[in-house]
């Protein structure tokens, strides 16, 4: 079974030899790594909300691990430091120790010693970001709480407004059959209302409690059936879609209804985003999610892909870069797949376009629904 993504170590090291020698260590476990020279080529590096550990050289040519410790714990402050001393540096290490450093190793460094701590520290992290995830979770559904309890006191009034306003424009539309460019007008007020009336049935949409109906679910049949529906959009287009094949099972407990909805949104935003010709790729692939058995979605477009802005907040409610939407769309396929007990990231193994990484477990283990 494939594992998830391996964990990400930043090495901090200027001599090239003690550096290959670590990188040889760490991948020969399973670790991703990102070897550096200097405490400044660390501080440019990419993706440091990601980084799990930091393998840290005592003194580098640019300043030593007392000094920069601050500076790297703005760049990834959930990443563990662990310092690489001689032990006539020993009490600098001490010193790292007290400016918030986890752990120090003495140099030459003995694989099984450093293999031990990081694996000590790699149960800590996953314990973390699973209270993390768990503190979002519960965040996000007091969120949910609060704007529902909002908008079930004013649907009633919200709902008589609309339609006494509707009630009222056909009425005067009656009056001015003979007056194009007042029909125009009471046109425009129509199509206003019309979003109006949208946008609060999926802001209410998006606050009322989901139900979901589990049962043994075919994902590939819920996608191709979701493609399907949307030939509308397709109409006149120059579009690729390629479901890559393969031998895994993909079945899984799951709502075909919400999963359908899922799909959809993520398809739709890719032909929305999409020159022609469009490419769209589906792959699936065996993973681990938490432990258990799990099924992992990659939908792939050609489109021109997210700035690092659209990557933090593309899950954000009522955030979107379309000239037209709500920004509900994706919120609501977090929600969903995250009731499911599930994942939803962007992918970032990609070169271009957007990559969406969904993380189904293949038997739903929750108390309740959000």
């Amino acid at each position: 079974m494939v594992e998830q993504a391996p964990l990400r170590i930043l090495v901090i090291e200027d001599d090239a030899d003690t550096r290959s020698n670590l990188i040889d260590i760490l991948e020969l476990d399973g670790y991703e790594t990102e070897p550096v020279g200097s405490m400044a080529e660390a501080l440019k590096c990419q993706r440091s909300s990601e980084i799990f550990a930091i393998i840290l050289d005592r003194k580098l040519p640019d300043g030593t691990a007392e000094e920069y410790l601050p500076e790297l714990r703005k760049l990834s402050p959930s990443a563990a430091v662990i310092i690489v001393t001689g032990y006539a540096d020993i009490d600098g290490a001490i010193a790292a120790l007290r400016e918030g450093a986890a752990d120090y190793v003495l140099k030459p460094i003995k694989p099984e010693s450093l293999r031990a701590r990081l694996r000590q520290l790699a149960q800590h992290w996953q314990t973390w970001q699973e209270l993390k995830e768990a503190r979002e979770q519960a965040l996000q559904s007091e969120r949910l709480a609060a704007i529902g309890q909002m908008m079930a006191g004013l649907a009633h009034e919200s709902r008589n407004a609309l339609q006494r306003s509707q009630a009222c424009l056909e009425m005067l539309v009656l009056e001015i059959q003979d007056r194009p460019q007042a029909l125009d007008f009471a046109a425009r007020i129509q199509k206003a209302q019309d979003d109006l009336y949208q946008l609060y049935e999926e802001v209410r949409g998006y606050a009322a409690p989901i139900k979901f109906r589990f049962e043994l679910t075919d994902l590939r049949a819920i996608l191709i059936e979701t493609w399907e529906h949307l030939d509308v959009a397709r109409q006149g287009r120059n579009i690729s879609f390629q479901v890559i094949e393969t031998l895994c099972d993909l079945r899984c407990e799951g709502d075909p209804r919400a999963l359908g909805q899922v799909f959809r949104n993520i398809l739709e935003n890719s032909l929305a985003a999409c020159s022609d010709p469009v490419e769209i790729q589906i792959a699936w692939s065996e993973v681990e999610l938490r432990g258990r058995p799990a099924i992992q979605i990659s939908a792939w477009d050609n489109g021109p892909g997210l700035n690092p802005v659209q990557r933090q907040r593309i899950f954000e409610p009522f955030y979107t870069t379309k000239t037209h939407g709500t920004g509900l769309g994706m919120a609501i396929v977090q929600r969903i797949v995250e009731g499911h007990g599930g994942r939803i990231t962007v992918g970032t193994s990609r070169n271009s376009g957007t990559e969406m990484l969904m993380t189904l477990p293949r038997k739903v283990e929750l108390k309740g629904n959000p």
